[in-house]
């Protein structure tokens, strides 16, 4: 295993991070101050419901980055090539359909009333389609991002990041001189940056690598069933994800209005930040676990668990004191107080630190192929998430801090059984490679 190649992506990864919280911070209140606390509700319910394009490439992406890891591991670079020619064709016919289906299903069922999307005088479905069409094409540009995990370069997908909110920065500020609160144009901002993000990432990881460039000629149906065999439980596990992590916004705006959306998504923004600061360290850790079983480094994989816990344990105590420094440095980072809770805040705290711990488990068990166990526990956590939420929020009157304890509820399944799956595979494996000497 390369460490220093990983240990060089991490580290180009966490000096990226804080320039993009720096940025996210000032971009969020400068896209509330311009949308109003009632649109910028509206805008994170239309940004939930586009995102979910991006968890319906049945597992082909998830597949991709563990088929094209192995092939460069063995140096088999024409099995690399094809299976990314495989992928891109796989993922254009499924972003087809998606953009026709939702935007259909959006009309037909009337969810901009459903949701109840105050847009004024502007049209909710028109917004959502453009936004849905962005999304489309970007879901197809976005094989580039795995790519750069499956070659154990993430950095590369990180200062693209930070170039892209740059830009969304400077175009709402411009924006906001021409249009007054227009969904519109923060909608067509939003998609041209996330194109060119991966447009950036795309020219990048090419560079030099004739394998990750796709070629409709080089498709392989074999390598297509390869992909989909593997990514069946990526898929399964993307949708619980989904449901985890964008049905909150709906149940609030569903339950109790947009405008309530709006103190729910601060908090869980803020400490979604350590989430995502650990996110750099494990991230690349899935590819590193797949090189590393193919070339049989037990060794390497538990010494690097024990290193990736222990490096967890600070984040959560990171999570601890924002419970106590959050409502201060928010009214700071926005200009005005919102209504938030004590409950809020600790629920959404104590969410993120057990995701964190599951995360490294996941991480292995992804990386590994070792993920039949993992889908059955997201697809119960799928299914119980939604009605625990409404159970605690509306049965038990704790409003948004149901919501999300709906969510933790879940999690803790997680929690508690991917280590003891992860912890029988080690074992399992280490014997079977002995018995093979």
């Amino acid at each position: 295993m390369d460490d220093k190649r990983i240990v060089k992506n991490i580290g180009v990864s966490m000096l990226m991070k804080p320039l993009s919280i720096i940025l996210g911070m000032v971009y969020t209140p400068i896209a509330l101050s311009y949308l109003g606390d009632e649109k910028y509700g509206v805008w994170a319910i239309i940004l939930s419901v586009v995102s979910w394009i991006n968890y319906f490439d049945i597992g082909i992406g998830n597949g991709l980055r563990n088929k094209l890891t192995e092939a460069i591991a063995l140096d088999d670079y024409k099995s690399a090539r094809s299976y990314v020619s495989t992928a891109y064709c796989g993922t254009i016919g499924i972003s087809f359909v998606f953009c026709l289906l939702i935007t259909a299903i959006w009309n037909i069922f009337n969810l901009s009333n459903f949701f109840q999307l105050n847009t004024g005088s502007e049209n909710a479905n028109l917004i959502v389609f453009i936004s849905v069409l962005f999304v489309c094409i970007n879901f197809v540009l976005s094989l580039s991002r795995t790519s750069a995990y499956a070659i154990q370069q993430p950095g590369i997908i990180s200062v693209a990041g930070v170039i892209g909110q740059a830009l969304q920065i400077g175009a709402v500020l411009v924006i906001s001189k021409i249009f007054h609160q227009s969904l519109m144009a923060i909608a067509v901002i939003f998609g041209i940056v996330s194109l060119t993000d991966s447009i950036i990432v795309y020219l990048v990881v090419a560079r030099n690598r004739e394998y990750v460039r796709p070629r409709l000629s080089e498709a392989n149906r074999k390598h297509m069933k390869a992909l989909l065999t593997l990514g069946a439980g990526f898929f399964i596990m993307q949708i619980s994800s989904l449901v985890l992590n964008t049905t909150d916004n709906l149940l609030i705006a569903n339950l109790y209005g947009s405008a309530d959306v709006t103190p729910y998504n601060m908090v869980y923004k803020v400490f979604y930040m350590l989430v995502q600061f650990h996110g750099i360290i494990i991230m690349p850790m899935w590819s590193a676990y797949t090189e590393a079983t193919a070339k049989r480094n037990m060794a390497w994989i538990r010494r690097t668990m024990k290193r990736i816990n222990l490096i967890t344990v600070v984040f959560a105590a990171g999570a601890v004191i924002g419970i106590f420094v959050f409502e201060p440095l928010a009214a700071i980072w926005l200009g005005k107080r919102l209504e938030y809770g004590t409950t809020l805040i600790v629920l959404v705290a104590v969410y993120m630190i057990i995701q964190m711990f599951a995360n490294n488990y996941s991480s292995l068990l992804c990386g590994v192929g070792k993920i039949r166990e993992s889908t059955i526990i997201a697809a119960v956590s799928a299914i119980l998430n939604i009605p625990l939420s409404i159970l605690f929020a509306q049965t038990c009157g704790m409003r948004l801090g149901g919501i999300i304890l709906g969510s933790l509820s879940v999690m803790a399944i997680s929690f508690v059984a991917l280590p003891i799956i992860s912890r029988r595979w080690l074992k399992d494996k280490e014997q079977e490679w002995a018995a093979a000497e």
